[in-house]
């Protein structure tokens, strides 16, 4: 796990919005998605459930067990 997937992540998880939390770390939006997938799938869980309007934590991404 690398440390720019959990900035990315608690970035996402503090705009509640992909491309805003891009735009404050400075990177493009597919790369903060792609980060966000990696994590997942390294911890095998789900943490973000995602709709074309909003972000939505799941359990496991409200308290992640890293």
């Amino acid at each position: 796990m690398e440390y720019n997937y959990l900035k990315a992540f608690f970035e996402v998880a503090k705009q509640r919005n992909f491309t805003k939390a891009a735009e404050t770390l400075n990177i493009a939006q597919s790369a903060v998605s792609r980060q966000i997938s990696l994590l997942e799938y390294s911890l095998k869980k789900q943490l973000i459930i995602r709709s074309s309007r909003k972000v939505v934590l799941t359990p496991e991404g409200e308290a992640p067990s890293f």
